[in-house]
């Protein structure tokens, strides 16, 4: 199942799961590091920078969990019927 995520510069991605949205962002990204493992780490020092706040780095699991509970990723709700 996918998921639609929106960033806070207004980017949406549409991803089946957190390492689909990390490889996506990473193919984004105007720095994408040498592979997916140093791109979630360089995100979850920038995250942090940004936030203030720690943002697990590995799996890409925690690091969207993370980048969603500081704000810095959202997922818009669903209406419901």
């Amino acid at each position: 199942m996918n998921t639609e995520y929106h960033t806070i510069d207004g980017a949406t991605f549409t991803a089946s799961s957190p390492t689909d949205l990390m490889t996506q962002l990473r193919a984004a990204s105007f720095n994408p590091q040498a592979d997916l493992v140093e791109y979630c780490l360089a995100t979850a020092r920038a995250c942090k920078m940004q936030t203030g706040e720690s943002h697990r780095k590995w799996p890409p699991a925690a690091l969207v969990e993370d980048m969603i509970a500081s704000g810095l990723v959202t997922i818009p709700t669903q209406p419901n019927p």
